[in-house]
Formats: C-alpha cells, structure tokens, sequence
C-alpha cells in the first residue's frame, strides 16, 4: 500500500472565491491560463487539468499506485486575507472544498484543513469541525501564517493545545515569507527560500517553547526535514549562549526535533539517505508533493534507496497509518 502524506488541489469552490477578490489572496484566468496570487510580487501558474481537478489526481495516483492520500490547499492560503473575517470565510469555503472533491471517490483521499487564523476561537471551532464532521486528519498551516507571522505567537497557542489534546497532526508547508524580495529573482524561494522557510518555522515551534508545552502535540516537516537534519547540531552548539536564552528550555533543541516526523520530498536519493541517517527512518512517510512535482520522481528516489522490506513497508504506509490514525 502507498500512501502519500502531501498532495495539493485547488478546489472548484475555493477558486471561485479567490476569482471573485480584487484583492489578494485572489485567482485569476486569461483563456486557459490560470494565475494564484499570493502577493503583488508573487503569482504562481496553474494549470487547470493538473492543479484544479481531483480527476486527474485520481488517474495519477492509479497509474502510480498510489492507494491513499492526504489532500491539503498549497499556495495562497485563506490566512492571507487581510480581513480577519474573510480569512475565516475563506477557510471555511477551502475546507468544504476539499470535502466537496474528495466526496465521489471514498477511500482514495483524507483531506488536511486549513485555517484562517483571524479570530482564534473560530479558528479553533473550524478545525473541529473539520475534524470531527468532515473527517479530516491533519492540518495544515504555512511557515508565517498570513506572510508574516511567527508560529510562536501567543495568539496562536489555543490551536497548538487543541491539536495536542485531540492528537492531529499538525503539517508545516513553506508559503508566502518575509524574505520574499530576497527570493524575487531567479525563482530562489521554490527551489531554495521555502526550505529555510519551514526549517525556521520549525525552530521557532521548538525554541519558542511550543513543543514543550505541548508534549502530545505532533509535528511533520516536509521536504526530508528541510535544512534541519543539517543543521540541527548547530543549533544545539550555539542555542542558549545568549543571555535570553539561557535556561528557557529544559533540554537541547534537538531533543524536540526528534519529534518531528517528514516526508521524502527531497528531490535527490543523497538528501534523503541523509535525512534517514540523521532522523531515522521510521519517521520517514512518502510523499508527492503533486501537482508541483511528477510522483515518479519521488518513488524512483525511495525506490532507490534499497531498504530493507519492512523499513520500504514503515515508508510507503505503517508510520502514515500510525501518525494520522489512518
């Protein structure tokens, strides 16, 4: 059985909502071209038979076995509304959505909920009814939540205590970023930016005390644990020489990560051994990152490791099935 942990669609009902914006986040079409604004600099293609239709997921993920998958939004996300209000309207719109397209095809998908974060009560009483009436497992939110926040807010702390008490995962995904005039030229975000993005989001849930105030709260880091595996002894070597710092946690930074579970959307077969050798590869789950990315890439990578049988078996599905209680 194969299950992948990160697949992206655009729902009918939330394209339309961001068509009908002037204001972003928006969505826009010129003929057969298709545009997602995340911000005035930053407007990513889409293709409608790829990232717009859930039957074209579906012939993808039977011509590459693919059993199962765990359906989220991708960029931009309903948090990008300035309005408080319409980021929560457009949450809600996102979500039924992804329960709407994934209705006529039972067994094939799980859906992954996103949140406005405008009003924290709402979105607390939206993840639950994603949860609990739309049967979703997961959710997602992007490294700065509306391109620009820390996911160490105080504000924020009500949705990481519920999903620590309700044991759902909570998915880390790069997005609009601070950094975007850096990443303006040569497509440096995609290809490098968002990975410094998601590893910062991740320090900032560790060193900004989350994880230790939530000890049951679970966490992935796509992308082979982005940079983390790499410089995660880093962190520990210089964590806590600042005054600030000092005593702030009881153990070193990577006690915490090491409860981080990832995806093997790494693009190349060294990165991800590496990610195995330095997270272990019972927190390993495959992943597609499709529409952006063909499965086959990444299923020749995993394929090419050469693990042991029942390491391939934890990788394609046992550490999902376990970590979402699939």
């Amino acid at each position: 059985m194969r299950i992948d942990v990160q697949t992206h669609l655009f729902p009918e009902l939330y394209v339309k909502a961001l068509a009908g914006r002037s204001k972003y986040p928006r969505f826009e079409r010129a003929g057969e071209t298709c545009w997602a604004w995340a911000s005035p600099d930053e407007k990513l293609p889409m293709s409608p038979d790829r990232h717009l239709s859930i039957r074209f997921k579906v012939d993808e993920m039977d011509a590459e076995g693919i059993d199962l998958a765990l359906l989220s939004l991708n960029i931009p996300g309903p948090d990008l509304a300035a309005d408080p209000r319409e980021a929560d309207e457009l949450a809600r719109i996102a979500n039924d959505g992804i329960a709407q397209a994934i209705a006529p095809y039972p067994g094939r998908f799980r859906g992954v909920c996103s949140l406005g974060w405008g009003d924290i009560e709402a979105s607390c009483r939206e993840l639950e009814r994603c949860v609990d009436e739309l049967g979703f497992v997961a959710l997602q939110v992007f490294a700065y939540v509306g391109g620009r926040r820390f996911l160490d807010d105080p504000a924020f702390e009500p949705v990481w205590g519920l999903l620590a008490r309700r044991g759902v995962p909570l998915v880390l995904h790069p997005g609009p970023s601070p950094s975007a005039p850096v990443y303006k030229d040569h497509w440096l975000g995609p290809t490098v930016g968002f990975m410094f993005d998601e590893s910062l989001a991740a320090l900032r849930l560790i060193l900004g005390g989350v994880l230790e105030r939530h000890p049951g709260l679970k966490v992935l880091l796509p992308h082979g644990g982005a940079a983390l595996p790499f410089f995660i002894g880093r962190v520990d070597g210089l964590h806590g020489r600042h005054g600030e710092q000092a005593g702030a946690l009881p153990h070193p930074p990577s006690q915490y990560f090491a409860r981080f579970y990832t995806d093997a959307v790494t693009h190349s077969k060294e990165a991800l051994a590496f990610s195995i050798r330095q997270m272990g590869v019972d927190r390993l789950m495959f992943a597609t990152d499709s529409p952006w990315v063909p499965p086959k890439r990444h299923i020749a990578i995993v394929e090419g490791l050469g693990l042991p049988a029942a390491d391939l078996e934890r990788v394609w599905s046992g550490t999902a099935k376990a970590f979402f209680g699939l």
